[in-house]
């Protein structure tokens, strides 16, 4: 009994090696970003290797740190991207999971101008959901990388999204109460 668990679980280790290749990541995250974005009318998203190598490069980084959460910078070269982290137990989530984390925030997701866009009062409790749905944004490029402890993802975006006072569904700024109309009285 012992020895098959432990083939049980040499096998489950292998399975979930074969199924967190890079061709498995790209094939998930194009899904979860592209079924959503689909469901809304929003256009497709393409893969870019170039965005994943970046992804790739912060998430090396961010796994090495002792508080990888806490670590989280974006560096990027100067470009303005868009960026999504996902931090979990070491392989104990598949990349369905860890996508269907983001969007899941769509439940707190309100149509507007960021950063009204949250019922809960706190964009950033819909900020990957809103990245992932930017209308502008045309590409996306995701890395995973491992320390001894945690899993970490990393979703880069260009042209990046959540741009303050612009609405994620319609790419439209957000009237300015300082320009608006005054009505006559």
């Amino acid at each position: 009994m012992l020895l098959g668990c432990a083939l049980l679980a040499a096998q489950g280790s292998a399975l979930l090696a074969a199924a967190r290749d890079g061709d498995a990541l790209r094939v998930a995250m194009l899904a979860a970003h592209n079924g959503e974005r689909a469901r809304l009318g929003l256009p497709p998203l393409g893969w870019s290797d170039a965005l994943a190598a970046e992804a790739a490069s912060n998430a090396a980084t961010l796994a090495a740190a002792p508080e990888p959460a806490l670590s989280h910078v974006q560096t990027n070269g100067g470009k303005p991207r868009g960026e999504n982290l996902w931090l979990g137990t070491r392989g104990a989530f598949t990349f369905d999971e860890m996508a269907q984390s983001w969007l899941e925030e769509r439940d707190l997701y309100v149509d507007g101008a960021v950063p009204e866009i949250s019922s809960s009062g706190n964009w950033a409790d819909v900020g990957h959901y809103s990245q992932m749905i930017w209308r502008s944004t045309r590409e996306v490029g995701c890395a995973l990388s491992s320390s001894a402890e945690v899993d970490l993802l990393i979703c880069r975006y260009d042209p990046a999204g959540n741009i303050h006072g612009r609405n994620a569904l319609t790419g439209e700024r957000a009237p300015d109460v300082r320009t608006a109309p005054r009505p006559a009285y």
